[in-house]
């Protein structure tokens, strides 16, 4: 039977409420005593059942018990109207804005456009599990996550059912079925088809009760389902907006939209939480077991306690307003989200999102804000426990007093620059070193009077006090002699520029300075310095700025750039630790020993701490939201409930020590996506999506420029969380919090890509993983180009042989052509001088034999001629080494070939031949006139003088150089 449906006739309104009440009375009267005595009994067991129980009241959280960030248009957001808050399983953070859905991994912020949204208002789909990611709009559309295209898909429309406006306030998602709270009813979409299941109805929203139950909020009150789901039973009588349901306490929230919070129980007894504006109940969670948090439109964040032995009011803890609960950007608040690490997100109409981290057991903040009660200035420079419920801080704006208890504030010696607070060995008050006031009394009732000023100390600027065994005062300057006051009487020793004092196990005093430390014996003037080195004497930083003393042996040196020293005084060795130990920073502030034995170090660059026993494996604890500052010089102390602050310049830090260890927190790494150049996106990321999934990326070679996203999400400690990455055996890449690995031309073939999550503090590997990145080959060099190449070669070189070939048989052709030609010439010539020996004389015969040898003598010279002008075109372009073949046979007005053909026959060498041996010869010529070997190889055209070698030793047989 519906739990509900059982208990639904108690709930309809308070009067049946004490009408049960009356009949119960009733009926008791009518019993007799004897079930008086029973029920008396009863009630005496009850009471001492529940009373146990009423001790136990939860700690309400503060404002203080927080720390705030904010994000905005400025961070990223395209809209500050926040509708809904969800957290996946990854630890990101999703929104809803009036247009757009925004996602939020700690570092980034990136917003999704969503196809055809109204632009009304946006918001999550309540799920019975968190496997997919679902959003709806106002004017009916539902989409869903698709991851491995990174965008929303419209997977339902419900618009398309009506025929008029119907607006969509809310959607629950079980299997198949969507239940659908509208502005005109409720209705269960499944497998696209649409069932009414109550009408005429403004439902607001939908809650899921125990085992499953659904019931909805609306104008018209509470309804739940019928038995079959087909109808709606009326539950209670009140407009509710939003509701949650306590397992644990098995009570029902109900934020109604103008009768602030009710309480249902489970036996059907409904109540009204005090304290809650009667305004709309738009958010209702639990924080943790002993809280829930809610949030009012138009008033902030309520918080009220969700144990049932707790008083029944709500008591404000954010808001937008002025005053001490002022931290939010915005009243009207519509969504309210507690994540994983206990982060409160919080969403307001206007304001974006404010985000609450708490600070609980681990650190507490103390800082000045404007118009409250709170620390008179940021610069913390000392502290002082004045008793187990009193803390005085020193600052640059005066000294404030808390009261642990109470945590009531209270200043005093206002305007004064504090740098150390010394308790009067007698508990009357405090002295106080300032900085231009001397040395300042200040009495138990908060009164300042002025102690010690120039005319004893020759300076007001004091920077440390300190009182020895004896009870005398020892106070130390910036730029005048140490001081020990005694019974009124001064005594003065020559140091100067002190920074720190510290009283060592033998009585003496240890008094650190910018030159160097020095050992004081009471009484003595003679001051001695301590030596301190680990291994160069010359390299030491001498400037010390606070001495701690552990184990009655040790002196912890904090210097300004050196690191810390650890001096031991009974062997007189001494060991410098820095940075390469696991410091945040080489300037060391302050030193502080905790309950644990653990020393702390406070620098200018965070917090850290070791085991004296393992000094060289120093802890940085920076990952601690709040804890990476730049701490005040001297202002470590341990608190009497084992708790350590330390002063910083941006206020003061209180640690539980036992609650910080080296690392408590875990961050996985994954690989979201890549980005570069493709004509199909979705194809394409739906393929980067699997490959991502198994580790091995193919890509094309016109993609190996691309950016590899990875991401590593912790919202508490995201801060601290910083990534490495190399490609094979190369050295790892510095660190860095961008959350993308750039690669630009990688070379093709098979990468082996290592990426790792980092804690920035302590250099700690929170997670690795591993990525194959295959990059294909060019076209140019695939298998089949290569096939291409060899078919081309063997074609080239079978084109060669077979234009050789043609050239060989054309040249033989132009030859014989010639010869033929030669012979017919003689034959004729032959043929004539016949003739005409037949019709002259002898003498004409001798005229003819004359003319004959003439006709060869003018052949010859023709042939002479020819040489004589190619050799002289290359003799006017000696020096010029591009005065090629080509221009040569320009410059004779011949084709190639037959000049080819014509230089051969008349000097059997080829064109590239002779006019290789006309440089040469001209070469030769230049040398035995004392030419320079180099000179000469310019001169006649050859632009390498070691081939001007080569060729002339081949020529003619001796090297240029020897030649001459």
């Amino acid at each position: 039977m519906n739990f509900f449906w059982k208990n639904r006739t108690f709930l309809p309104s308070p009067f049946l409420v004490r009408e049960d009440v009356n009949v119960f009375h009733d009926k008791l009267h009518q019993s007799g005593w004897g079930r008086l005595r029973a029920a008396k009994t009863y009630l005496i067991l009850i009471i001492s059942i529940i009373m146990p129980q009423l001790s136990a009241v939860a700690a309400a959280l503060h404002v203080n018990d927080f720390t705030f960030s904010h994000l905005g248009l400025t961070d990223g957001l395209n809209s500050q109207r926040i509708f809904s808050l969800k957290q996946t399983d990854d630890g990101a953070v999703w929104l809803t804005t009036q247009s757009f859905v925004a996602r939020y991994n700690g570092v980034s912020i990136e917003n999704f456009n969503l196809e055809g949204n109204t632009g009304e208002y946006n918001c999550f789909v309540q799920s019975a599990d968190n496997s997919v990611l679902q959003v709806f709009d106002a004017g009916g559309r539902i989409y869903e996550y698709n991851p491995e295209q990174n965008h929303f898909d419209v997977v339902a429309d419900v618009a398309v059912f009506f025929k008029h406006d119907n607006q969509l306030n809310d959607v629950y998602k079980d299997g198949d079925i969507y239940w659908l709270a509208m502005s005109d009813g409720v209705y269960m979409l499944r497998n696209g088809k649409i069932v009414t299941v109550g009408s005429k109805i403004y439902a607001s929203c939908i809650i899921r009760g125990p085992k499953g139950i659904l019931l909805f909020g609306t104008r018209q009150g509470v309804k739940s389902l019928s038995r079959n789901h087909k109808a709606l039973i009326s539950y209670l009588p009140y407009d509710v907006v939003s509701g949650h349901y306590d397992a644990d306490t098995k009570q029902l929230w109900l934020g109604t939209y103008e009768q602030g919070l009710i309480i249902a129980d489970g036996k059907g007894v409904c109540t009204s939480m005090d304290g809650i504006p009667h305004h709309p109940v738009r958010s209702i969670v639990d924080y943790d077991s002993n809280t829930m948090l809610v949030g009012v439109d138009g008033f902030g964040v309520y918080q009220a306690s969700r144990l049932s032995s707790a008083k029944n009011k709500a008591s404000l803890l954010f808001n937008a307003n002025e005053g001490e609960h002022g931290v939010l950007h915005g009243n009207g608040i519509y969504a309210v989200l507690v994540d994983a690490w206990k982060d409160i997100f919080i969403g307001s109409y206007s304001g974006g999102v404010d985000i609450a981290r708490p600070i609980g057991n681990t650190i507490t903040i103390y800082r000045h804000q404007r118009n409250k009660q709170t620390l008179i200035n940021d610069h913390v420079n000392c502290v002082a426990q004045l008793s187990s419920s009193a803390l005085a801080m020193g600052t640059d704006g005066g000294i404030s007093v808390l009261n642990l208890i109470t945590g009531e504030w209270r200043h005093i010696a206002q305007n004064i620059v504090v740098l150390s607070l010394c308790p009067k060995p007698d508990g009357g008050g405090l002295l106080a070193a300032t900085y231009g006031d001397g040395v300042c009394e200040i009495s138990a009732k908060g009164e300042v009077r002025k102690l010690y000023g120039t005319a004893v100390l020759e300076d007001d600027h004091v920077h440390d006090l300190l009182f020895d065994r004896k009870g005398h005062l020892w106070i130390g300057c910036q730029d005048a002699k140490l001081v020990e006051v005694t019974q009124g009487k001064f005594r003065h020793y020559p140091v100067d520029n002190v920074k720190s004092l510290a009283l060592l196990p033998d009585g003496r005093i240890a008094v650190g300075t910018i030159k160097g430390l020095y050992i004081v014996t009471p009484g003595q003037k003679k001051v001695k310095e301590l030596p301190y080195f680990s291994s160069n004497p010359n390299n030491v930083n001498r400037c010390v700025l606070d001495l701690f003393i552990h184990d009655e042996r040790y002196i912890d040196i904090a210097t300004d750039g050196g690191g810390l020293y650890v001096y031991d005084l009974r062997t007189g060795n001494c060991r410098q630790f820095t940075m390469e130990n696991g410091l945040p920073s080489n300037t060391v502030t302050s030193v502080t020993q905790d309950n644990l034995g653990r020393l702390w170090f406070a620098t200018n660059g965070g917090l850290s701490f070791a085991h004296p026993d393992s000094l060289d494996k120093i802890t940085n604890v920076n990952y601690h939201y709040g804890l990476h500052r730049e701490y005040s010089r001297g202002a470590a102390f341990n608190m009497q409930n084992g708790n350590l602050l330390f002063g910083s310049i941006e206020g003061a830090v209180v640690v539980n020590p036992y609650y910080v260890q080296k690392r408590n927190y875990t961050a996985g790494l994954r690989f979201t996506g890549i980005s570069c150049d493709d004509d199909n996106p979705e194809q394409f990321n739906e393929q980067v999506a699997k490959m991502l999934a198994e580790r091995k990326l193919k890509l094309s070679y016109q993609q190996r420029t691309f950016e590899l996203y990875i991401e590593s999400i912790n919202l508490r400690y995201q801060f601290d969380i910083a990534y490495q990455y190399k490609v094979g055996n190369d050295s790892w890449s510095p660190l860095s919090t961008q959350q993308y690995i750039r690669f630009v031309n990688l070379e093709p073939g098979t990468h082996h890509l290592t990426v790792r999550a980092v804690s920035k503090a302590n250099h700690i590997v929170l997670d690795e993983q591993k990525l194959v990145i295959i990059i294909g080959q060019p076209w140019w060099r695939s298998w089949w180009m290569w096939c291409v190449y060899i078919s081309l070669i063997v074609l080239l070189f079978y084109g060669a042989l077979w234009t050789y070939g043609l050239h060989t048989r054309y040249m033989r052709l132009v030859v014989s052509a010639l010869e033929r030609d030669n012979e017919k010439n003689t034959a004729k010539s032959r043929l004539e001088q016949e003739r005409a020996k037949s019709h002259v004389s002898t003498n004409n015969e001798i005229q003819l034999d004359g003319n004959k040898d003439g006709d060869a003598a003018t052949g010859e010279k023709q042939n002479a001629a020819f040489v004589d002008t190619v050799t002289k075109l290359l003799l006017n372009h000696i020096s010029d080494s591009e005065f090629t073949i080509d221009r040569l046979c320009k410059e004779m007005a011949m084709s190639r070939t037959m000049f080819y053909v014509k230089l051969k026959s008349y000097t059997g060498k080829s064109p590239q031949e002779f006019i290789r041996i006309v440089r040469l010869e001209r070469a030769a010529v230049l040398l035995r006139s004392g030419h320079k070997v180099g000179n000469v190889a310019e001169e006649v055209g050859f632009d390498n003088a070691k081939y001007f070698s080569t060729a002339f030793k081949k020529y003619f047989g001796v090297s240029p150089s020897k030649y001459r």
